[in-house]
């Protein structure tokens, strides 16, 4: 189950990149074509509005999975390995509940906005209740990374896994 997860998580990291990519191509455009040609192409800051969404929400999961948010392990370096991986636990699971709510909250919305067929208004009429979507689904597969995480730490706790965490080795090792 876990390879597979891991390749639903790499595909959506592949969209979150090529969103990222397709929000670089179009404001490089528009903003060219603004100023040598006096001409604006409609809809750019409203695509790039929804490719955020899809761009910070389906690339969240792979992220975690890789490690590779933001964390402060400075302290956590100079603590017993042991204690280093329960504080991992703990805020594994803070950001559990955080996101669980979050997720909760941003489905209600996600439903309604899909029951109404939400667009977004501007120069371009853009439909959002898609983006709406995301914003759960990114949630929820973060919560389940993170569950898998904690499940790794406690395997380490226990002797099942090698008691390491790799992102606390000093760099250059």
């Amino acid at each position: 189950m876990r390879s597979w997860y891991r390749k639903v998580l790499v595909t959506f990291a592949f969209v979150a990149a090529a969103s990222l990519a397709i929000m670089i191509i179009s404001t490089t455009l528009d903003t060219t074509l603004r100023y040598s040609l006096n001409f604006l192409i409609p809809g750019v800051f409203e695509l790039n509005e929804v490719l955020m969404v899809v761009l910070v929400f389906l690339g969240i999961a792979w992220t975690q999975m890789e490690r590779g948010h933001t964390r402060v392990v400075l302290v956590l370096r100079k603590m017993p390995i042991r204690w280093a991986i329960k504080l991992d636990i703990i805020c594994w699971i803070i950001c559990i509940f955080f996101l669980g709510i979050l997720g909760l909250q941003s489905g209600k919305e996600a439903l309604r906005s899909f029951q109404m067929n939400e667009f977004r208004w501007g120069a371009v009429q853009m439909p959002i209740w898609w983006a709406k979507a995301l914003v759960p689904l990114g949630c929820w597969l973060t919560c389940i990374q993170l569950l898998m995480d904690i499940w790794l730490d406690i395997g380490r706790l226990k002797g099942i896994f090698p008691l390491d965490l790799p992102d606390l080795r000093e760099i250059g090792e």
